[in-house]
C-alpha cells in the first residue's frame, strides 16, 4: 500500500469515530413559487369579503326608533352636534357621490356597502348619496341603515346644490 492510501483509510477511521451515533440530516427546504395570479384574485376575494362585512350593517329591519321628528338628520355622538351644524350649512364638501336612482333595495345596500368600504380606505370623510324622488322607499330606508353603521358619524339632508330632498350628505369617521 502506498502512503496516500493509508492517510485516506486513516482519515476515514477518524471521522468515523467522531461522527458516531450521529443522525443524517433530512433535506426540509421548501421552494415557494410566487403567483402573480392568485395573490389578484385572492385581493379580490378578500376586498368583496370586507365590502360585504360593511354591507350587512344595513339589513332590512326596521327597528331603529332614533328618528323620531326628521329621519334625515342624525348624529352618533350628541357631544358632537357642531359637526351636524357645519354638515347642514354646507361646510363639508362631499369627496364621492354616489348615485342609488332606480337600484333595488338589495343592490343599494350592497353599493353602501362598498362605498364605505372604499371611504374607509382611501380616508374620505364627506359622501353625498343620491337616492332620488320615486316612492320614497330609499329615502326612508337609507337614513336607518347608515345610523346603523359603526363608521358613520352625521348625516343630514343635502343643501340645494348637492341635491336637496333627493340626496344625504354623510360624515364618515375612519
Amino acid at each position: 500500500m502506498n502512503i496516500k492510501k493509508k492517510i485516506k483509510i486513516k482519515n476515514k477511521l477518524i471521522f468515523k469515530k467522531w461522527l458516531n451515533g450521529t443522525k443524517k440530516i433530512v433535506q426540509d427546504t421548501i421552494y415557494h413559487i410566487k403567483n402573480n395570479h392568485s395573490s389578484f384574485y385572492s385581493y379580490k376575494k378578500i376586498q368583496s369579503y370586507q365590502e360585504n362585512l360593511h354591507s350587512d350593517y344595513f339589513s332590512y329591519e326596521n327597528l331603529n326608533k332614533k328618528f323620531n321628528n326628521n329621519p334625515l338628520c342624525y348624529i352618533r355622538y350628541k357631544r358632537e352636534i357642531n359637526r351636524l351644524k357645519k354638515l347642514k350649512k354646507g361646510y363639508y364638501v362631499p369627496k364621492l357621490f354616489l348615485d342609488v336612482h332606480g337600484f333595488t333595495q338589495y343592490q343599494t345596500r350592497k353599493e353602501l356597502g362598498k362605498l364605505m368600504y372604499f371611504c374607509i380606505k382611501k380616508k374620505i370623510n364627506c359622501v353625498n348619496i343620491m337616492h332620488g324622488y320615486g316612492k320614497n322607499i330609499l329615502k326612508q330606508q337609507i337614513p336607518i341603515w347608515l345610523s346603523r353603521h359603526p363608521n358613520v358619524v352625521a348625516f343630514h339632508q343635502s343643501p340645494k346644490y348637492f341635491g336637496n330632498d333627493a340626496a344625504i350628505l354623510v360624515l364618515i369617521d375612519f
